[in-house]
C-alpha cells in the first residue's frame, strides 16, 4: 500500500466532492486567512465522480431530468443573509449564472436540466480552487474511499480503492444519499430502489408491464426516460390547452402506486404576494418550553402548533392578497383566530363567517390525504379521481388566485427550520426526532413535488394509457409459480423457491419452470384489480440502511466498529435502529459509545436558497471552522448535530 507523503501533515480528507463537500471545501477557504494564517494546510477531496457535480449532477446525464427547485432561488454561494461566523462570499444563482453563460435553458419557465446544475456547480468548484489562498494545498482524488487506517491517531490515512493511502488527522464524511444492498427475487426483474438510471431503466423491453412502486419525484424522473427518452412527444391541443402524449411504442406499461395513491402536489409557479408572518405559535423557545415539561409527546403537544402555523400562513395570505373573496376585515379574523385551534369547532365557525366559498377553505385532512374516502372503485373510475386530483393540484399551483397554498408551503419550510435548529443543536430526544421525520413526510408532500409541467404530462401519459394508478396503500407482492403462494416484497424479503440441487434434474428443471411463472402483483384494498408484472421498479430513494449500505467506506467503518447506528424508540418504546449514523455533537460515534472527535458527518441536505439564512451554509461554516481551530492547535470542537 502507497502512503502520499508530498503533502503537509495537517490535512482533512473530504469525502464527497458534491455540492456538500465542495461547499466544505469553500468554507475552509473562506475561514482559512482568519483562523490558520499563513500556515500551510492540505485537503484531500475524495470522489470517483467529478468534483463540484459529483454523482448525483453528473453532466453527462439526460436532459430530460430536471432539477425540482427554481433555478433562480438556488445557490451555491454564502451570502450576507446567512449568520454564520465565516465571511460571506455572494455570487450568482444557478438561474442567474445560465442566463449569463448561456450554458443551458430554464425549462417550465424557470427549472434547470440536472446537466446544467450539474455545470454550475462544476463552476462553482473551479471559482473555488482558483481562489485557494496560498497556503492551502488541495489534491483532487478521483477514486472510491474504502477505509481508514488509524483512526483518531494524528497518523491516521484515508485508503482509497487504487491502494493510495492519503494521509489526513481529520475526516469529513460529505457522500450524500447512499444505496444500500437489496435482495433481487429470483426469476424476477428487480430495478432500484435509487435514483433514476438510463443504464437500470434500459433492462425494461419496449412494451414490457411494470410494477411501479413510487409516485414521488425519482418517479417522475424514470418516466421521462421511459416515454419522451424512447421516442415519445408530448403536443398541446390547440382547442383546449391541453397537453397529449404521441406514443413511439417503445413505452413500457407502468402500473404506479404509492402510500397515498397520487404524487406530491406540483412546485408553486408563482410567489406570495405579501409577506409571509413569522411564526407565532411554533417558536423555538415554544419548543423548548414544552420540552421540559414531564411527559413530553411530539405528536400531542408540538405538531398541533405546527398545524396551526400552517392555517394561519393560509388565511393571512387569503385575506391579504384576495380580500374580495372574504367577508370580514383581515385584522378582526386574525385576532379571533388565534385564540382556537386548527380544528376548533369555533374557527370552523368562524372561517364560515369570513370565506363564504368553501373552495377557500383550508382542509389539512384533505391536502394531504387526497383519496380518503374511496371505498373499493373500479379502477376505470379510480384512473379518472387521481387525474382530476392532478388537474386541480396543477391550477392551484399555476393560478395566483390560489396563492394561500404557496403560503402553506412557506410555513411548512418556516415551521421545518425552527424544529432543525432544535435537531441539530441535539434538544430534541430521539423519539421526537422520529416522530418530527414522520410528521414531516407531510411536508415533502405538499411541498417538494415536480414542476408543474411534469404533472401535465403524467395526466397526459395516464390518459395515453402508458401510466395505470393501482391506488393508495398499494402493497407489492412477489408470487411464486406455485398457485396462491405469494410474499411481501420490501428491502429484506426475496421470494422463497424450493430448488433442491441433490433433487435430480426433474426438481430442477420445474424450479425453473417456476421461477418463469413468477410474478410481481400490485393492489390496492380500496380498488378493485390488481396488477401484475415480471418487472419491479422501486422508483423511490432508498430508506437510510447502514447495515445495508452499498458504500465501501461506511460498511467497513461500522464492521470495525468506528461507527455505529442511531436508534430511536419504537411504539413499545424498545430501541430500533433507524438506519442513521449515530452522532454526538456532529462528530459519529463508535460502537463503544466515543465520539470521533476528528471526524465530521456532513449529510444531505436540500440545496440553499438565495437570500435566506440557510442552514447548510451555517453548518458547513461551523465544520470548516472546526477542523481550521483543531489544524491551528485548538482541538476537536463541537458542531451542529445536523452537521
Amino acid at each position: 500500500m502507497n502512503e502520499d507523503r508530498s503533502v503537509p501533515r495537517a490535512a482533512v480528507c473530504i469525502i464527497g466532492a458534491g455540492p456538500r463537500g465542495t461547499s466544505v471545501l469553500e468554507r475552509i477557504a473562506a475561514n482559512a486567512p482568519e483562523i490558520l494564517g499563513d500556515r500551510e494546510f492540505a485537503i484531500h477531496l475524495v470522489d470517483p465522480f467529478p468534483p463540484g457535480s459529483g454523482r448525483t449532477w453528473r453532466t453527462t446525464q439526460s436532459e430530460l431530468l430536471w432539477m425540482n427547485s427554481a433555478a433562480e432561488q438556488v445557490t451555491m454561494f454564502p451570502g450576507t443573509s446567512v449568520r454564520c461566523a465565516g465571511p460571506a462570499r455572494p455570487g450568482p444563482t444557478t438561474g442567474r449564472w445560465l442566463r449569463e453563460s448561456g450554458r443551458g435553458p430554464l425549462h417550465d419557465d424557470r427549472y434547470a436540466s440536472r446537466p446544467a446544475q450539474g455545470r454550475y456547480l462544476q463552476e462553482f468548484f473551479h471559482l473555488v480552487r482558483a481562489r485557494l489562498p496560498p497556503n492551502l494545498r488541495l489534491h483532487v482524488h478521483r477514486a472510491t474511499a474504502v477505509d481508514v487506517r488509524h483512526p483518531g491517531a494524528a497518523h491516521q490515512c484515508v485508503v482509497l480503492d487504487g491502494g493510495l493511502a492519503v494521509p489526513a488527522p481529520q475526516l469529513v464524511l460529505a457522500q450524500g444519499h447512499t444505496d444500500v444492498e437489496t435482495d433481487r427475487p429470483h426469476g424476477l426483474v428487480r430495478i432500484g430502489p435509487a435514483r433514476a438510471d438510463e443504464a437500470e431503466l434500459g433492462r425494461i423491453p419496449d412494451g414490457a408491464p411494470v410494477v411501479v412502486r413510487g409516485l414521488g419525484l425519482v418517479f417522475v424522473d424514470c418516466l421521462l426516460l421511459l416515454t419522451e427518452g424512447r421516442g415519445g412527444r408530448f403536443a398541446r391541443s390547440r382547442h383546449d390547452g391541453r397537453l397529449h402524449y404521441r406514443p413511439s411504442g417503445r413505452e413500457p406499461l407502468l402500473y404506479a402506486g404509492s402510500r397515498r395513491g397520487v404524487p406530491p402536489y406540483p412546485k408553486p409557479a408563482h410567489d406570495l404576494t405579501a409577506p409571509a408572518p413569522p411564526p407565532r405559535h411554533l417558536t423555538a423557545a415554544a419548543c423548548r418550553a414544552l420540552l421540559r415539561r414531564p411527559g413530553f409527546d411530539f405528536d400531542r403537544d408540538v405538531w398541533p402548533l405546527a398545524l396551526q402555523e400552517l392555517c394561519r400562513a393560509y388565511y393571512h395570505e387569503l385575506f391579504t392578497a384576495h380580500p374580495e373573496r372574504t367577508r370580514m376585515d383581515r385584522a378582526a379574523f386574525a385576532a379571533q383566530y388565534e385564540h382556537f385551534a386548527w380544528h376548533d369547532d369555533r374557527a370552523a365557525k368562524l372561517v364560515r363567517a369570513a370565506v363564504p366559498d368553501p373552495d377557500d377553505h383550508f382542509d389539512p385532512d384533505h391536502l394531504t390525504d387526497p383519496l380518503a374516502g374511496l371505498r373499493r372503485v373500479g379502477p376505470l373510475a379510480l384512473q379518472q379521481r387521481v387525474r382530476a386530483h392532478l388537474r386541480d393540484s396543477v391550477r392551484r399551483r399555476r393560478d395566483p388566485r390560489h396563492s394561500a397554498h404557496v403560503a402553506v408551503v412557506r410555513a411548512l419550510g418556516t415551521v421545518g427550520g425552527v424544529l432543525g435548529e432544535l435537531y441539530n443543536g441535539g434538544e430534541l430526544p430521539p423519539a421526537a426526532a422520529a416522530a418530527a421525520l414522520r410528521r414531516f413526510s407531510v411536508g415533502a408532500f405538499l411541498s417538494s413535488g415536480p414542476p408543474p409541467l411534469r404533472m401535465e404530462q403524467l395526466i397526459a401519459l395516464s390518459e395515453a394509457g402508458v401510466v395505470t394508478f393501482t391506488g393508495p396503500g398499494t402493497t407489492v407482492t412477489a408470487e411464486a409459480g406455485h398457485a396462491g403462494v405469494a410474499h411481501d416484497v420490501d428491502d429484506h424479503t426475496e421470494v422463497a423457491h424450493d430448488v433442491d440441487a441433490r433433487a435430480g434434474e426433474a426438481r430442477t428443471a420445474a424450479a425453473h419452470a417456476a421461477a418463469a411463472r413468477a410474478v410481481f402483483r400490485a393492489s390496492s384494498p380500496r380498488v378493485r384489480a390488481s396488477y401484475t408484472a415480471r418487472i419491479l421498479l422501486d422508483a423511490r430513494l432508498p430508506d437510510p440502511d447502514l447495515a445495508r449500505t452499498a458504500d465501501p467506506l461506511l460498511r467497513r467503518l461500522l464492521t470495525a466498529g468506528h461507527i455505529s447506528e442511531e436508534t430511536a424508540p419504537d411504539a413499545s418504546g424498545r430501541p430500533r435502529a433507524t438506519g442513521a449514523v449515530r452522532v454526538r455533537d456532529g462528530h459519529p460515534v463508535d460502537a463503544a459509545g466515543r465520539a470521533q472527535g476528528t471526524w465530521y458527518l456532513a449529510g444531505p441536505e436540500q440545496f440553499p436558497h438565495a437570500d435566506t439564512d440557510a442552514g447548510f451554509f451555517r453548518r458547513n461554516d461551523e465544520i470548516a471552522r472546526a477542523v481550521l481551530r483543531h489544524a491551528a492547535g485548538g482541538g476537536p470542537r463541537r458542531v451542529s448535530r445536523g452537521s
